[in-house]
């Protein structure tokens, strides 16, 4: 399968998983907790935070169309299964064997990150963004623009010492640029 092809096999097959997860999932998920967003808000508009819901899974499953990639002769594109977290639109997976009290406020900020990222380019256009993102950096996940950016605005809040940011008017703006 050429780059084209593997493209537009994923786009769409990308798009509904996620949907499809988010429907899974959204029911058993959580409301993010008052102690959770004493540490968010300010970062974070209201609405997001009263928006995303998040669940504990064991592992974070590839998708189903993976399936047919590796009939074909193709390698998988992600590992998902290797992720400690993965948001789909609204609704939030952590791997529970990645969780660490300690550093779940950084992967729940990143996480809340895509929250935004799908808030204003809605799945259809971030499953676009994200594959097209992968294929034109080298099949890179790290260099996958809308993780880039979640990675970057993790580490400002690592390092912010509790100084607010509106991650929300960041992405807003970047997304316009793009």
């Amino acid at each position: 399968m050429d780059v084209s092809s593997l493209i537009g096999f994923l786009v769409p097959n990308a798009r509904s998983w996620i949907e499809d997860q988010r429907n899974v999932h959204r029911s058993g998920g959580r409301s993010i907790t008052s102690d959770e967003i004493n540490s968010l808000q300010g970062y974070f508009r209201a609405k997001t935070l009263e928006l995303a819901r998040i669940k504990m899974v064991p592992q974070i499953e590839n998708p189903p169309f993976y399936a047919e990639l590796i009939r074909a002769g193709h390698p998988i594109p992600l590992d998902f299964r290797q992720m400690a977290g993965i948001t789909f639109d609204n609704t939030i997976l952590i791997n529970k064997s990645y969780y660490a009290a300690q550093a779940f406020m950084p992967l729940l900020f990143h996480e809340l990150v895509h929250v935004v990222q799908y808030g204003c380019l809605g799945v259809p256009e971030f499953a676009t963004r994200y594959v097209m993102g992968w294929a034109q950096n080298g099949f890179n996940y790290a260099s996958i623009p809308l993780e880039r950016d979640a990675y970057d605005l993790q580490i400002k809040f690592q390092q912010s010492q509790n100084i607010r940011f509106s991650v929300e008017n960041i992405i807003e703006e970047k997304l316009k640029n793009i």
